[in-house]
């Protein structure tokens, strides 16, 4: 009987983890370049009804199965959604959005990042960057900057291959560098770390480097920005039903303990 209080407990946490997961997803619903997450489940190991030592009984269908009770359920893991979310046009030359896979290239702390969030913007020094400061990376592994006081988004123009130019009304534009960009074989493999960015790991695979347009990246598109791809019914949805869980399991929880009570009132 005091089984049913552990698989409450499993019940109560796995579906604390579904909410938690989901409300992170509504949360960050205007967070631009933001992934959705789905939690998963399984069930836990199951125990013998009977005694080790016992032959199972044949079914009658023939088959001989013992007699298991499952002992809950628990968090097997949580996956990310990478589908591309719809492009916001701002008009902007600064934000930018890849249509197809990859990623922007930012340098970190301890080592390069990796994000659909193109919402980009020259600082006062002339280094284009994040909104969290990082410097966007180009193919030369070198942020891409400008001549101080020439970054404003008015002065220059991005093509669909990342090639950054500084218009000049009385001749050629000068290019400024390329933006590198980069995908994996493994998007599920990649660590979160924050601001809608990744970091790699050995799941994920070593980056593919490139430039949009090649080596099966997607195309850079300027003046726009990838929203996120959560999907606000869908969400809605998975709440109401995280929220059942939850009540279910508690409601388990209250019987087995109403049945012990009745239990310890017997004489």
């Amino acid at each position: 009987m005091f089984r049913s209080y552990d698989v409450a407990v499993s019940g109560l946490r796995s579906h604390q983890n579904y909410i938690d997961v989901t409300s992170n997803n509504i949360a960050n619903v205007n967070s631009d370049g933001f992934k959705a997450s789905r939690a998963l489940f399984e069930d836990t190991l199951t125990a013998l009804a009977r005694g080790v030592n016992m032959q199972p009984r044949p079914q009658p269908n023939g088959a001989i199965n013992a007699a298991m009770i499952g002992l809950g359920v628990r968090t097997a893991g949580v996956e990310g959604d990478f589908s591309q979310g719809a492009f916001k046009i701002t008009n902007i030359a600064t934000d930018m959005g890849i249509e197809g896979e990859g990623y922007f290239v930012l340098r970190g702390n301890d080592g390069p990042v990796y994000t659909r969030n193109g919402n980009f913007t020259f600082d006062a020094n002339g280094t284009l960057r994040a909104g969290d400061g990082k410097p966007v990376l180009g193919t030369n592994n070198q942020p891409i900057t400008a001549p101080a006081g020439r970054g404003q988004a008015s002065h220059l123009s991005i093509g669909q291959g990342g090639q950054v130019a500084l218009l000049n009304p009385a001749g050629p534009a000068t290019i400024l560098g390329t933006i590198q960009m980069a995908r994996f074989n493994n998007n599920a493999g990649l660590e979160r770390v924050g601001n809608s960015e990744f970091a790699q790991t050995v799941a994920s695979g070593a980056p593919i480097t490139g430039v949009g347009g090649q080596n099966g990246i997607g195309r850079l598109i300027s003046g726009v920005t990838e929203a996120s791809n959560v999907d606000m019914g869908a969400e809605f949805t998975n709440l109401i039903m995280a929220q059942r869980g939850l009540t279910a399991s508690s409601r388990v929880m209250t019987t087995t303990d109403e049945l012990v009570d009745r239990i310890n009132q017997m004489k």
